[in-house]
């Protein structure tokens, strides 16, 4: 592996931490609240068990092993549409609007997905992407 693979692994684990460290202080920071409702802070704390699962901490040591796998990315997909599934589920809209903003947000998320695959076979990380 390059210096310039190892580089961006090593951001992208830091990014991931960071991605998650903000998850759960904005869950913990809406908890402290004064308008929040006993209700609400169940739900937030259901909230942030989804990024204490397995599959969060196998995708952070993917990235901090350098073990880039279909599966990584798959994880991290499936992590990104967990969250928006959640909030969405918790809005207080209109079915039409949350189905909206649902497809939306789920476009993104695979945009980013595909984004992050183009990058991979740029830097030759091809053969591990490929299967896991």
């Amino acid at each position: 592996m390059t210096s310039f693979q190892r580089q961006y692994v090593a951001n992208w684990y830091d990014a991931f931490v960071e991605y998650e460290r903000k998850i759960i202080s904005l869950a913990d920071t809406m908890m402290l609240m004064d308008n929040v409702t006993d209700n609400d802070k169940r739900n937030l704390e259901l909230f942030k068990t989804i990024l204490h699962r397995k599959d969060v901490q196998d995708v952070k040591n993917d990235l901090a092993n350098a073990r880039i796998k279909k599966s990584t990315l798959d994880k991290i997909e499936k992590l990104d549409k967990d969250i928006v599934d959640f909030a969405i589920e918790h809005m207080s809209v209109s079915p039409l609007f949350q189905y909206i903003l649902k497809q939306v947000s789920y476009y993104q998320i695979e945009y980013n997905k595909q984004i992050a695959i183009m990058q991979l076979n740029d830097l030759k990380f091809t053969y591990i992407i490929k299967s896991d």
